[in-house]
């Protein structure tokens, strides 16, 4: 599997707090069947700059630090660099001055909003990226209270191109038939990930549980695309290989 959202860098922003914790984090991820995570720690901004370190070189200076300690210890998993990128204006200029760094060396980006953003508001910052030439990942839609009100907001963004990234832990802990469980079998998401962050927050990788209920929703095929087969396209720059959205004809929040 790939998990492509999980704060494994150490010393960085709200995720792993040390080293220690980074190599725990990627021998849960191993166990659980992950051999590629997305290194993708916070990026600046007005909403975190109490808790995130961010920078580029830090990123990369982590990045390295990581990848030899994993080599030293002989944990299998393969690390590729991104960013968790706060959706507000300037995002974009940013990102062209190279303060933010995208997914490895693809021009996608793995976005997360306000919780209290509007749909307005959001389908802006998309539709702005993608104008700029980004491919658009939508971390945890399931989290954002235009979601939660109405599903079907997510087709508009993935008419476009947009991509939606359902957290494992709301697949696997959400109630039966609830919004994630609901997202999911409208395909209004198209990944999942474990958005982990490391022991002291009690989230550790957990990418395996997610698959497992997505293949008894939905069955082996798309529970491979939602954790390998998407992901891997993201990475490459290919088409995502998931049916299209089918609307969500009754929903109660």
């Amino acid at each position: 599997m790939i998990d492509l959202h999980a704060h494994i860098l150490h010393d960085l922003d709200d995720g792993a707090r040390s080293l220690k914790d980074a190599l725990a984090m990627a021998r849960a991820a191993v166990a659980d069947g992950v051999t590629l995570m997305a290194a993708t720690p916070h990026g600046r901004s007005v909403a975190n700059a109490g808790f995130s370190r961010y920078s580029v070189a830090l990123l990369r200076e982590r990045l390295a630090e990581l990848r030899a300690a994993l080599v030293e210890a002989a944990i299998p998993l393969e690390l590729v660099p991104g960013t968790e990128i706060y959706g507000e204006p300037g995002v974009v200029e940013r990102l062209r001055a190279g303060d933010l760094l995208p997914y490895a060396d693809t021009r996608a980006v793995l976005v997360e909003f306000p919780l209290a953003v509007t749909r307005a508001a959001a389908e802006q910052i998309v539709f702005a990226l993608q104008l700029a030439g980004y491919r658009v990942v939508v971390a945890h839609p399931e989290r954002y209270a235009f979601v939660q009100d109405d599903p079907n907001a997510l087709i508009a963004l993935a008419e476009r191109g947009a991509l939606a990234q359902l957290t494992a832990s709301a697949l696997i802990k959400g109630r039966p038939n609830g919004l994630a469980e609901t997202l999911l079998c409208h395909r209004l998401v198209q990944l999942i990930a474990s958005d982990a962050h490391g022991p002291h927050f009690g989230r550790l990788p957990n990418l395996g549980a997610a698959r497992a209920r997505a293949a008894e929703l939905l069955g082996p095929a798309l529970a491979d695309a939602f954790t390998r087969d998407v992901p891997a396209a993201i990475l490459s720059g290919a088409p995502a290989p998931i049916p299209p959205p089918e609307p969500v004809r009754r929903w109660r929040p």
